[in-house]
């Protein structure tokens, strides 16, 4: 993946962020009206990440992750990202997983409580990677 590549997905991932970030401290209410919109933006960051790290740990040459939460593992492992977020976004990664596929029932006072965690570790891949959109 190119720099160039690179720089626009952290460019849209900033984006989303800030269409998430009114409901970091929202009340329930104001999130549970909008809880389809913020299930989505948080399922296009982890896509987004997971997207830069897989071609990352590609362009280096690692084994291909074999899931998105494997793929965090590894970044960590191999010092693509810090060992504690890649811990942290790989939880993101089975989140997703839970969104999107609904293998449980989703916990919605368990989301709207985790937001800002979320906003924070999307906030420092973004960080950990400006120098691969460089």
């Amino acid at each position: 993946m190119s720099p160039e590549v690179v720089a626009r997905k952290l460019t849209r991932m900033s984006q989303y962020m800030g269409e998430l970030l009114p409901y970091r401290q929202s009340p329930y209410e104001a999130f549970w009206a909008d809880h389809y919109k913020v299930e989505r933006l948080i399922e296009l960051l982890v896509m987004a990440a997971s997207d830069i790290v897989i071609h990352l740990l590609d362009s280096r040459g690692e084994p291909p992750p074999a899931s998105y939460r494997s793929a965090f593992l590894q970044a960590g492992e191999t010092g693509l990202l810090s060992a504690e977020l890649s811990r942290s976004l790989a939880l993101g990664a089975g989140l997703r997983n839970i969104l999107v596929h609904e293998y449980e029932e989703i916990d919605y006072r368990l989301l709207h409580g985790s937001l800002p965690r979320i906003l924070d570790d999307m906030a420092r891949f973004i960080e950990e990677c400006l120098p691969y959109g460089a």
